[in-house]
Formats: structure tokens, sequence, C-alpha cells
């Protein structure tokens, strides 16, 4: 049967209301997340309930019909295999509109309108066209001496084969057209441009970077590949504030996986509604660290996934809980032999750290923490989170790309609040005001409430809002008469990831109003990658991944992979480096010239929809 997700339910109530396990709905529905949407269609297994013999009803017609539907909607985003031959299949974003589809796949809109009879009635978002191929353009390229084939390995993507072969994502989609509506697929062959033979590894090898002395700023300078292959050991330092009991007083060493697993066993109680990492002797983890386990879990899991690619590495955990733990590990003679320090989580102790790392040249990660500014003098220093001023730059210049032809009212607040809404709305104005001429309009919901409003909005066109408050009361307000408003008007809320922590506000709110907002983190489950690693994930941890494990994971594989191929200093490689990760886009950046670090500049644009999709709508910031 199939049960309809409802406000406040989560997997473990659903579980309880039917009397089954969460392994058996997990299995049911293996793209499952923990956190549960409003409106989720979640398959229920059918089964007799011992606890009380209830009979779990048979699928009705309705239930029938419904799960056709659901089943339909998980293949709309697919290339059909039976037709794959023939056509694409496209599923329509916010902005795109019948001619940039027909230029994205070079084909004519009257060959849109035949192959999608609805289109007659309009283009809208969440639809899927059918779009024919050019079967003159997907015929396998005759091999010469341009393109050589390739047989695709389990575990690889676009990137990292654009990567490893030092060519274009779009080089390889332009050879095989197919690969425009999909991703790849274990086993089968491709074709890759010849010129990368040169610097690529032989066919089955992974890359790894050259073990003689000279050969490193060789590779730094020319960022390619090794082309040979050697037995290479890396040793690589994660710095993590686990507060173990007794580190204080005893000396400080590297803790190994079993060793850490030993004193922290990350398995959850199965009998809690809340997921509780404990230690073995029963007595609870202090919760501030429950999330850099689930970090610590990630990180396991890259290395474990570089391991079996050929990367010797050697992973060295250190319990960095305070300064005075902090000066100590710098001082230990394995800590001078690191490749990698991916910590400490605070900037605080990163103070410590960055100046060893800096002396020794090591490349040191903040792998969390946007505050702090050392990558502004430390060349050796990677942030990973970008600052929130260039976040809040870079909302600003998407919204004057955006929305600078739309009809634009930024809400006026007495909260005079450094917030980053605040901020982002003064910016907004500055790009805004005087640009949009009679499109840009300042409103005060709590003065002028919501009725002389109606007459600045736009009654056919997107009226775009901006709130100039993080105070949750206040934006309950705003949010509140937008809702109403949205009924009625095409609405969109422009803000920041802020917003969806204020917890009096539904998230169905942010839904109905089209709630949009720049972040260095997306998690699409419906990808091939993240699907493996929740996969992955539940089965050795016994449990739902968060945002720190993908973190962790991300994290770990992007940087130690960049190890493992360009070799101990691969700085000057760094932006040169595409990868598909799991909820994150790196795209590293120096902050300024010359002893400068670097700033990850990647950001996503999240978009709520109405029909309660949460939807990546690309990539923003650096210089594209």
């Amino acid at each position: 049967m199939l049960h309809t997700v409802s406000k406040s339910e989560t997997v473990f109530s659903i579980c309880q209301k039917y009397q089954i396990t969460q392994k058996e709905i997990q299995q049911a529905n293996p793209g499952l997340t923990a956190v549960l949407q409003v409106g989720t269609v979640v398959k229920i297994p059918e089964r007799n309930s011992p606890a009380n013999n209830i009979q779990i009803e048979k699928k009705t017609a309705e239930n029938v019909q419904a799960e056709k539907v659901v089943e339909q909607k998980e293949k709309s985003t697919m290339v059909d295999p039976a037709a794959q031959s023939e056509f694409y299949y496209h599923k329509v974003l916010d902005k795109q509109t019948i001619y940039s589809i027909s230029r994205q796949y070079g084909v004519s809109g009257d060959e849109l309108f035949k192959y999608n009879p609805d289109l007659e009635n309009g283009l809208k978002i969440g639809q899927v066209l059918k779009i024919p191929v050019d079967q003159k353009k997907n015929q396998e390229p005759e091999l010469s001496e341009s393109v050589v084939k390739y047989q695709v390995e389990k575990g690889e993507t676009l990137f990292s084969l654009a990567a490893r072969f030092g060519v274009e994502v779009g080089d390889i989609k332009r050879l095989n057209p197919s690969l425009l509506s999909r991703s790849l697929e274990a086993g089968e062959t491709i074709v890759i441009p010849q010129k990368s033979v040169e610097v690529a590894v032989s066919e089955k090898e992974t890359p790894v970077a050259d073990s003689s002395e000279n050969s490193g700023s060789r590779k730094a300078a020319n960022c390619l590949p090794s082309s040979g292959k050697v037995n290479q050991k890396f040793k690589a330092g994660l710095l993590l504030p686990f507060h173990l009991s007794g580190n204080d007083r005893v000396d400080l060493s590297n803790l190994n996986k079993t060793q850490l697993l030993s004193k922290i066993s990350p398995t959850a109680q199965s009998n809690s509604i809340v997921d509780t990492t404990i230690v073995q002797t029963g007595m609870n983890v202090d919760p501030k660290i429950e999330g850099f386990l689930e970090f610590y879990e990630g990180t396991l899991l890259a290395v474990d996934s570089l391991q079996r690619k050929g990367m010797n590495v050697e992973l060295q955990v250190f319990d960095a809980s305070s300064p005075a733990m902090v000066k100590a590990l710098i001082q230990l003679d394995e800590f001078r032999d690191l490749n990698l320090i991916i910590g400490p989580i605070y900037p605080d102790l990163q103070e410590i750290v960055a100046p060893f790392a800096e002396k020794n040249r090591i490349p040191m990660v903040s792998p969390l923490s946007s505050a702090g500014s050392i990558e502004d003098k430390n060349s050796y220093y990677f942030k990973v989170n970008p600052s929130k001023e260039f976040l809040i730059e870079q909302s600003a210049n998407y919204v004057e790309k955006q929305f600078s032809s739309k009809n634009f009212i930024l809400l006026q607040s007495d909260d005079n609040s450094n917030s980053p809404e605040a901020k982002l709305a003064e910016l907004s104005k500055q790009k805004l005001n005087g640009k949009s001429g009679d499109l840009f309009h300042e409103y005060d919901f709590k003065k002028q409430g919501v009725n002389t409003l109606k007459p600045l909005l736009n009654e056919t066109g997107e009226n775009v809002f901006v709130i100039q408050s993080d105070n949750e009361a206040q934006v309950s307000v705003a949010v509140t008469n937008l809702t109403g408003l949205a009924e009625h008007y095409d609405v969109i809320l422009m803000g920041t990831s802020t917003l969806t922590k204020l917890k009096s506000i539904p998230t169905e709110s942010y839904h109905r109003i089209r709630l949009r907002y720049l972040s260095p983190y997306f998690i699409d489950y419906n990808k091939p990658l993240v699907r493996r690693f929740v996969g992955q994930y539940r089965e050795i941890f016994t449990t739902e991944p968060t945002q720190y494990s993908f973190q962790g994971f991300d994290v770990s594989y992007y940087f130690l992979s960049a190890l493992f191929v360009y070799g101990s200093d691969f700085r000057s490689c760094i932006s040169k480096y595409p990868m598909e990760l799991t909820q994150t886009y790196f795209d590293f950046k120096k902050t300024a010239s010359g002893t400068s670090g670097f700033m990850n500049h990647g950001l996503f644009v999240t978009a709520y929809e109405r029909n309660y999709d949460v939807l990546n709508l690309g990539t923003v910031g650096g210089d594209k």
C-alpha cells in the first residue's frame, strides 16, 4: 500500500503506525531519506503484524493507480532503455523555454511540438519532454587519431574521467550524445578524445603521483595526471574534537579506526526515535561531537574507496579538542610526516596548526567553518565553506542577474541587525535601485498592512521578495502574508539558508512562496553516487548519513584523490580539478595574488517549488 507523508511525520513514526521495521521500509523505498518531505509517497510493505495480528490492507485500485504515478515520476528523469536510441527525456526546470530547450538539444521547436502535443497548452515546470535523437549525431564516431575507446568501470563519473584524462566534460558528452540525458553506466564503452592518451594511465589503472623528487613540481606546473603507478604511501591527518576521556592526561598519539571505535560506537539505538551515539559503557556521548563522529564515518568510506582504487593511504586520526592538545600534537614526529591535514574544526585551533602546515609545506583543509581569514595569508590553506561575505555577495549578484527585469519588493523591517538577510537586502537594493526603474519597491507589512501592497504586484509575471531580517517573529509575519498572496500571484522569496532554520515556519510555506537561496550544499538523492553512498553507509554504520557524513566523504575523497593524482603539492592544480561529489561542488580559487590560500567558490542555487520538489537550479560563484 501507499502512504502520503503528513506534516511532522518521520520514518520512525510511520514504522510505528504500520507495525513494520525501518529496514523493511528502507528496502521498499531505496531512495528514502531520513528527513521526509510533506507529500512524499512512501511504499508500505504488506505483511501481518505479529504485534496485534492486524492484516495490512491490500492494494486497492486507487493505490495501484497512485503507485503507477509514483513509478512514472521516478522514471521521468531517466532515459527509457527501450527507446534510448530514439529519444532523450528532459524534465523542464524553472526559467527554461521551448527555445532554450531546443537549442540545448539541437532540435527545432516544430520537432518538440510534434513529439509533445501537450506543449500546445504551454510549457510547465516538471513536465517531461520527449526529445528526438539526431541519429547521425548519435552514431558512434569513427575511430581515428582523435578518439579512443574506453570501458567504464563501476563508480566512475564524467567528472572523474574528465579529470583523469585531462579533457572537458563537454568534450566527452559531445562524442557520446546519449550522455546528454543520462549518467555513465558501468561496463559501457564510450570514446575519449585522443589528445588525453598522452597523459592518461593505461586502461584500468588509477593515476598516482610520481615518487621522484623533481616530478612533483613538473606535474603541478602542467596539472596532468601521472602516467606511471608506484607504491607511494601517503599519510593524512584528521583532526576532530572528540573530547575523549583521558586525552588531557595521557601522551597524545594518533588514533586509527580500530582504536577510536573501540572507545566510541557509532551504532544507533534501535528503540529510540532520535539516533543516539553512545559509549560502549552505555553513557551518552556529548551531543556536540555526534556530527564530528558522522564526519569521521564519511571519511572512512572515502579512504576505503580510494584504497580500492589503488591508493596507498594511511589515515591518522587525532583528538583536537583544545589549544593545549593541538599544541602538543604538532610536536609529534608523526605529525611532521603528514602529506595532508584535514582540520582542526574551529578557527582558533586552526591558527595554531596553520603556521606549522605552511612551514612544513603540508596542505591544510578547513572542512566546516566559514569563519576566519587564514586563507588570505597562508598559501597552503584551503577553506571548504565560503565566507559569509562571499555568500551574500554572490546571492546579490544572482538577484541582479536573474531578477533585474522582474517586479522586485524589498520588505522593510525595524530590526537593524547585521543578519545575512539584512545584508542581502541592502546589497540587492544597491544593485537594483535605479536600474530596475518602476520595478523596484520597498514595503513594510507592519506599517502598511497587506492590502496596499496588491497594487504594486504584477498579476501576470513573477513578484520577487527579499525580507530585510532574520528575526523569527518578523519573518513569520512576512511569510504568512506572502503565502496568502501566493494564492493569486506568482511569488518568489529570495533569501539565505538561515530562513530554513527558523523552527516556527512550516516548510510547506516556503514551497508555496518558492524560496530560493545559494548554499555550498545540495544533496540529490536521485544521483547514483549519492544512492551508492547512502547504501554503503547504511550497511556499515546501520544508520542514515547526515550532512556531516556527506561532508566527511566529499572533503576527504576530493583532497586525498588530488594528493593521489598530482602529488604532495597539488595547489596549482586544484582549480582545474572538477569532481562529482555527494553534496558539494568544489571550485577553489586563490583569495588574492601572491602567497594567499584558497577558498571554495562553488555554490548551488536551491529552489523550493510549489509541487514540493527541492531543486538544484545550477551552480554559481567565482569566475565562470
